[in-house]
Order: C-alpha cells, then structure tokens, then sequence
C-alpha cells in the first residue's frame, strides 16, 4: 500500500470518524473527569475482529490518537490500524465535520498522520506466507510482522510503527507534536490493550434475491435492470468507489476478463456507489475521468434509490453475481482480485446455474 493511498484511506477515515456506524470506530460514552485517568478509552472495529483498549497515558493528547481502517482490505484479509494526527483536537473535529476536503486541507491532514499500528488477519488456517502473498499487490512487506494471536480459523498478525521511515523524512511536525508522537511509540511493542477476536462478516444479499432498478449511466442514458440482466447468462456487477484505490487498481483486470466474457453469454457492470445522483456532476467527472485512465469500456452505473438496500456493500470493491432473470446467484465476492480469480468465481456460479 503506497503512502499516496494511505493518506487517501486515512482522510476518508478522517471524514468519517464523527459519524462511524459499524465500519470503524465506536467509542464509549467520555467517562467523568475523575474517572478518565483511570478508564481505558475502548475503541471496537468489530468489522476487522480488534478492540483497542488504549490506556491513561494516551488520552488528553496535543494531538489525536484514532482507530483508523477497520474492514475487509479484500476476501478472507482484514486491516485495522491505530494513527497519530499531529493537529490540534479542535482542527482535527473541525476536519472531521466536513463533508469534503478542499485540496489545501486535504494537503494539510495529508502530511499530519502517521499510521503508530497496523493489524493484518487472514481466515481459513492461513498464516503469514499467504498473508504476504495477498498483500504483495499493495507493496507491504511482511517481514516485521509479529504473530498476534489466532481466532477460531482467523490469524492475526501486527506492524509496530510502520511508517518510521515516512514519519523521519515527510511527515510534518509542529512544535511539541513529535515529541508526542514520538512518547507513544514504546505502546505499540506491548500490545497488551489490544484484543483480537473473529471478525464480524459483511453483509450481503440473499443468493436467489430478485434485483430491480431503474437508473442512468455515466453518460446519463437511461438503463433498466431488466434490459441488462436479459442479455446476459449472468452479469457481474461491481459496485466501486472514486476513492477507493483497490477497487480502481483492479479495473484493468475487469476489462480484460470483461473481453472474453462473450463466448460464455456474460458480461461485467459497474455501479459508482458514491455518486450521489445523476446531478453529482463532480464526483461523476471523476468516475468519467477513472474509466478512462483504467481502459475500462463496459457500462458503469449512478446508484438508484434502494441500491444499499439490494445490493448490501460493507466493503468495496464488491461483486454479485445476477442470473438474467435478476435473481443474485452464489456468494458475492469482497475485495480485489485478477481477472482469473474472477473468471474461476464466475464460473463456479455459471456451474451452479447448469451452464
């Protein structure tokens, strides 16, 4: 994961933390005075199976100390990370309480947060070889990794601090916030007040499910579920976001599978899902702007009224698979991968349908 699409993830991260409602961050009620020398402050990402119970001494900072990711980074991989915010409490809810950034905020935060905490888990037995495997794409090394523990099938796996070398080299530091920062770095080599259990599942649609919409394009044509799931043996739709860099890294691979999906009767949608309606003009010139950079020629969709509801997504990118009666067929498939994993899912869903 570059240090580009941290600061990315950890703004949008930033953004969210005022209203978190089961992808991030809980925090308790703020406990009275005399008692918040003593209480833990209890963050709880239950998404990614990991509490932190953060003791006395971080609490009434300079800066900011947050629970930060918090999901499934991609099917079976979950990440969960504690970041330093070096701005004042005030600037950081101010921040929090905006909509969007402007670029020179955006440019300020950027350079303000390093990650102190990563927690990596993998299910299925799997161990740290294949962790490092799934996390090749994103440019992590895994060599620092330390075993954390392990739940029912679920490997947890921690990162002390690391963005050493970013936070000595670009990270910005006003008076008395690297000091601070720098005093909260011995905690991340005892992680006795991190708790790990399994990771709460994503949910999603029921296999069988009829899905019906009407809505526009990127182009602003008009498009009815039943015309695009009639075409096809089975359609796959891929519901992505303008800010999420997996999603978009994987947008070639799609074109590609995209291309030999013909000869099976099948064929690939993608639905935007933080476009806000067909009058978002912004955020749709920058989905315009990321098919175009991506290659990708298959038709990308403006979410309709009751798409969360249809087409349930914790985690993006996630992808269904639709019958060409627009019943969902199988499980739907979280987080990114190549176009051969793809076309081996897709497959398996054609196998089930007697295709």
């Amino acid at each position: 994961m570059k240090k580009n699409l941290i600061c990315l993830l950890l703004i949008l991260c930033l953004l969210t933390l005022a209203a978190c409602s089961g992808k991030g961050a809980e925090a308790p009620e703020e406990p009275a005075a005399e008692e918040a020398a003593e209480t833990p402050l209890t963050y709880d990402l239950e998404d990614a199976g990991v509490s932190f119970d953060l003791p006395a001494s971080c609490q009434n900072l300079q800066g900011v100390l947050q629970p930060s990711y918090g999901y499934e980074l991609q099917s079976g991989v979950w990440l969960a990370g504690l970041t330093y915010y070096a701005m004042p409490e005030a600037t950081f809810n101010e921040l929090s309480q905006k909509q969007e950034l402007t670029d020179a905020e955006q440019s300020y935060a950027g350079v303000r947060l390093v990650d102190l905490l990563r927690i990596f888990a993998i299910d299925g037995g799997r161990g740290l070889n294949e962790l490092d495997e799934a996390l090749s794409a994103y440019g992590l090394d895994t060599s620092d990794f330390k075993a954390l523990g392990t739940v029912d099938d679920v490997s947890f796996f921690s990162h002390a601090n690391p963005e050493a070398e970013y936070a000595d080299t670009q990270a910005v530091f006003d008076e008395g916030f690297r000091a601070e920062y720098e005093s909260l770095l011995p905690l991340m080599d005892d992680l006795s007040w991190v708790r790990i259990y399994a990771p709460k599942k994503a949910a999603t649609a029921e296999a069988g499910t009829e899905i019906h919409f009407e809505t526009v394009d990127l182009a602003g044509d008009p498009v009815r579920s039943e015309d695009i799931f009639s075409r096809n043996t089975l359609t796959m739709v891929n519901i992505w976001g303008t800010f999420c860099g997996p999603c978009i890294n994987e947008m070639p691979d799609l074109e590609v599978l995209n291309g030999r999906l013909a000869d099976k009767g099948c064929a690939i949608i993608g639905v935007v899902c933080d476009v806000a309606g067909p009058d978002d003009a912004s955020h749709i010139a920058e989905a315009e702007e990321i098919v175009a950079d991506t290659g990708v020629t298959y038709q990308n969709l403006i979410p309709w009224d009751g798409f969360d509801a249809a087409l349930p997504a914790e985690y993006i990118p996630t992808t269904y698979f639709v019958d060409s009666q627009g019943r969902l067929v199988g499980e739907p498939a979280v987080g990114s991968r190549g176009a051969d994993d793809y076309e081996a899912l897709l497959d398996a869903a054609l196998a089930s349908l007697g295709g």
